[in-house]
């Protein structure tokens, strides 16, 4: 499975986090701050939004992208706490 995190300067452990309880097995960071690629990457299966991170346009982006494809979204606020066990 293929994560894109999407939000925070930098992963930290996230990334052993996804892997541990989600079983994720490559991790690609989008921070916010810059300018994202304009479409999501082809190979990814869930995508998880810092939403306290992120602006407005570009949450909407990823979700209509998202949505448009099917994958499936986790909104956290401030950190992979949050998630839901699988």
């Amino acid at each position: 499975m293929t994560c894109l995190v999407v939000g925070t300067d930098s992963l930290g452990s996230a990334a052993t986090v996804l892997r541990n309880r989600l079983g994720v097995q490559t991790v690609i960071h989008w921070d916010g701050r810059k300018r994202p690629p304009r479409d999501l990457p082809r190979k990814v299966n869930l995508v998880v939004v810092y939403a306290g991170f992120v602006s407005h346009a570009l949450m909407r982006m990823v979700r209509d992208q998202a949505k448009a494809r099917d994958i499936k979204m986790v909104f956290v606020s401030r950190g992979l706490s949050e998630l839901p066990d699988r």
